[in-house]
């Protein structure tokens, strides 16, 4: 460290060989004195002698000290770095790497890169990765953009972009080079936050990658799941070659649905930690990118795992932009005064969710301002217009409920939000009526899920009230013994005991 701090100074300083002895080194301390002693002694130099202090300044000059601390962050740097630079299993290539030099007594002698390269290819079958040309990627990344979007869409408020001051708060912290959690409150309008990030970022030509983690679920590895989403290696690898030195942005949402279930969740949080992992090494190599996480407050305030994951030290700062519920002059703005004073502050405290309030605009549409007293009403509402809009489609009701029951078990059974699209195969017509009345979509690998979460939580309470009333079922035996309970049902929970409250105080 002395040695590389008398190299900066002499750098620095002005050109007088003898100015820089005595500002540089002699002032400085003994410390310094005896690093410079030291390393003129090994050069056979004699200080007091005019051209070999004159040597020794050009010398020092031209001499460049990279500390590596033999820790476990600069390995995984250096992890980072050969996964992005070579193709192969990262950790074998330093390995490769290391056994080249000490076996070809490479010690103080050049390394040529032709040489190397011919000794990778033909002895240990590893290339360049060369991810800035790798025609795969552009593709695939835009296949997710679109994937991206389609998802979020449907759930926009009137199907159009909101500006929330709180995607100004995330695009100012990626110009500054800063990671992002994004967070909020269910229903808060977290992914129309990212909709209008993605779309700014759309606009400004600046490549972004974003993924919806409750629907693409990381497993094994980054490179695994990068090859899952039909991308040739890690997503942050790749973005950041497709960038090419450009401002890239990479995006996972829901991070919090990956810790819905008990099954595979702490392999999953590995991925994202790898990812960000990933994002960092990368920003150290000169290469502009950052990384968006989003989640609700509740489980960035409470779950070990997350919180762990945005651990805060001196190097590693993520800023966390809270996404918070309409304000009465922004839900007047969007409803207009005219339906906002009939209100009573309870309703207007139920519509500063923007996924209710999204819900109410769409009915009153067509029936006109709805009559609700609480989120749950407003919900029983929605059910209520689309199994109409499928009436008139010529689906009756039994023929919903049939169709909806295997979907239901399948996801509450499996403690998942997605189904296979094979599930209700046999009745086709039916599956493209409930997508195109903003029930259900097409996800990633076949699969459908509902368009919002809170769709299905409502179908799964509503179906437990039924059984606690008709079949004298209960809430305890529903959650099942203490181990086998997940995270999964915390929303739907919450929701059944709001319908027992209204329905059954007692």
């Amino acid at each position: 460290r002395t040695f590389a701090d008398i190299c900066e100074s002499a750098r620095n300083s002005n050109d007088n060989p003898k100015d820089f002895w005595r500002y540089q080194v002699e002032d400085i301390g003994k410390e310094r004195r005896k690093t410079f002693s030291a390393f003129c002694e090994k050069l056979e130099l004699d200080p007091q002698k005019d051209d070999d202090l004159a040597t020794a300044f050009d010398y020092l000059k031209r001499t460049h000290i990279e500390l590596f601390p033999d820790d476990h962050n600069t390995f995984s740097d250096l992890l980072t770095k050969a996964g992005f630079i070579l193709t192969g299993e990262p950790k074998s290539a330093i390995s490769i790497l290391t056994t080249y030099a000490n076996n070809n007594d490479m010690y103080r002698k050049s390394i040529c890169v032709d040489q190397l390269w011919r000794h990778l290819k033909e002895k240990h079958g590893i290339h360049p990765q060369r991810l800035e040309h790798d025609s795969r990627i552009s593709p695939a990344i835009e296949d997710l953009q679109n994937q991206f979007f389609e998802s979020i869409n449907p759930g926009l408020i009137n199907r159009k972009i909101i500006s929330r001051g709180e995607t100004t708060r995330i695009i100012d912290a990626i110009d500054n080079g800063q990671d992002v959690v994004v967070h909020g409150a269910a229903g808060n309008g977290k992914s129309g936050v990212l909709y209008e990030l993605a779309e700014h970022l759309r606009q400004k030509n600046v490549p972004f990658l974003p993924i919806r983690l409750d629907t693409r679920v990381p497993g094994n590895t980054a490179k695994q799941f990068g090859q899952d989403l039909d991308l040739p290696e890690s997503p942050a690898h790749c973005l950041a070659g497709l960038a090419e030195g450009r401002k890239s942005v990479l995006i996972l949402d829901q991070l919090d649905a990956i810790r819905w279930t008990a099954s595979h969740s702490s392999t999953a949080m590995g991925v994202c930690k790898e990812l960000l992992r990933q994002t960092r090494s990368l920003r150290k190599d000169k290469k502009q990118i950052v990384i968006v996480f989003a989640c609700r407050t509740f489980d960035l305030k409470n779950d070990p795992d997350i919180k762990n994951l945005f651990a805060e030290n001196s190097e590693n700062v993520v800023v966390k932009v809270s996404v918070a519920a309409f304000s009465d002059e922004q839900l007047k703005d969007v409803i207009g005064p005219d339906a906002f004073v009939p209100l009573n502050g309870h309703q207007k405290r139920v519509l500063s969710c923007p996924h209710n309030l999204a819900i109410w605009l769409e009915i009153k549409k067509e029936e006109g301002a709805p009559s609700f007293r609480t989120a749950t009403e407003l919900m029983r509402q929605f059910w209520k217009n689309r199994r109409q809009h499928l009436n008139k489609a010529g689906i009756s009701n039994p023929q919903s409920n049939a169709f909806l029951e295997p979907l239901i078990n399948y996801m509450e059974c499996q403690g998942k939000i997605s189904a296979p699209a094979t599930i209700v195969e046999k009745t086709p017509d039916v599956l493209d009526a409930f997508i195109s009345f903003g029930i259900l979509q097409r996800s990633a690998k076949h699969n459908i899920n509902f368009c919002h979460q809170r769709y299905l939580d409502h179908l799964i309470a509503e179906r437990l009230l039924r059984n606690i009333f008709q079949e004298s079922d209960s809430v305890l035996s529903w959650l099942g013994k203490k181990g086998n309970q997940s995270l999964f049902r915390r929303e739907q929970l919450r929701q059944a005991l709001a319908m027992l409250s209204e329905e059954s105080p007692t």
